[in-house]
């Protein structure tokens, strides 16, 4: 295991709640950012998906996630902060002991708060600029937002999982890679897979659910109905990310075997010197 990896887990976090203790502003604008940056990939996913819906075409949802991995690329090299990615973050930082479960829930919070703003901010932008102001450039958006707000609580939480699990590899694996190229693709292939497969993201459903209600939308998209996923969909995240990727390799990081006692080291090093 890389170990220079979770150094730079580490430092990352420390300089996370720094900022949000040193100045709290700037970081809630990084995370408005991520919104930002997740909002322009959905504006470009569901534009080149919407030929492909219209047609009844099987490569509709092929055409969502190719691109849709531009956002998490975005929000690494342009530090942005995105909640759920920070719920690896802090999770391991904080069982490595450079932070506390305090500063944690702290920038946890301010973090899932800036997305929301940003969304709100993202979609208001859209809705003034007119681009879906004609229901048919929008069909394919509403028919995916109404499957989100209407699917079961159960699913949702369990197709969250799946999703934070997928999205904080897609951070964690580049890490212990060499060149930015590499680092990219991968970001793309891991974000492309839980797109296709249709899992659930709480920061880019807070987007999407906001781009929605902004624009002409059917009456079964509602803000009821928004929190309905979103509820489910955000305690989902927090344990594919913190449990299934952050407790997961901070356990794997341990040595597998347990150091020899004193006095077994002192019988072997006896022996070597008789040899």
């Amino acid at each position: 295991m890389n170990k220079e990896a979770y150094e730079e887990i580490n430092t990352w976090a420390v300089k996370k709640s720094a900022i949000l203790k040193n100045n709290p502003m700037q970081y809630i604008i990084k995370a408005m950012l991520a919104s930002f940056f997740i909002g322009f990939a959905i504006m470009l996913s569901f534009k080149l998906a919407e030929p492909f819906f219209d047609a009844g075409s099987p490569a509709t949802a092929l055409m969502l996630g190719a691109f849709f991995g531009i956002a998490l690329v975005l929000i690494i090299y342009g530090s942005a902060e995105l909640f759920t990615g920070n719920t690896m973050y802090f999770t391991m930082s904080t069982i490595s002991g450079k932070t506390t479960w305090k500063d944690s829930l702290a920038v946890l919070a301010v973090c899932y708060t800036g997305n929301l703003l940003g969304a709100v901010f993202f979609a208001l932008f859209i809705g003034v600029a007119g681009i879906y102001n004609d229901p048919a450039n929008s069909q394919y958006l509403m028919d995916v937002v109404s499957h989100k707000m209407h699917c079961p609580a159960s699913e949702l939480f369990f197709k969250a999982i799946l999703c934070n699990w997928i999205v904080c590899l897609a951070v964690w694996i580049p890490m212990q890679m060499k060149g930015d190229m590499a680092k990219i693709v991968t970001m793309l292939l891991f974000v492309m897979t839980f797109v296709v497969a249709g899992f659930e993201h709480s920061i880019a459903n807070m987007v999407l659910f906001s781009l929605a209600l902004a624009v002409p939308h059917p009456e079964v998209i509602s803000v009821a109905n928004a929190v309905h996923n979103l509820l489910p969909v955000t305690i989902g995240n927090i344990i594919g990310g913190s449990v299934f990727v952050g407790m997961v390799y901070m356990y794997l990081a341990k040595p597998a075997d347990k150091p020899a006692p004193e006095e077994a080291k002192e019988r072997i090093s006896i022996k070597l010197l008789k040899k």
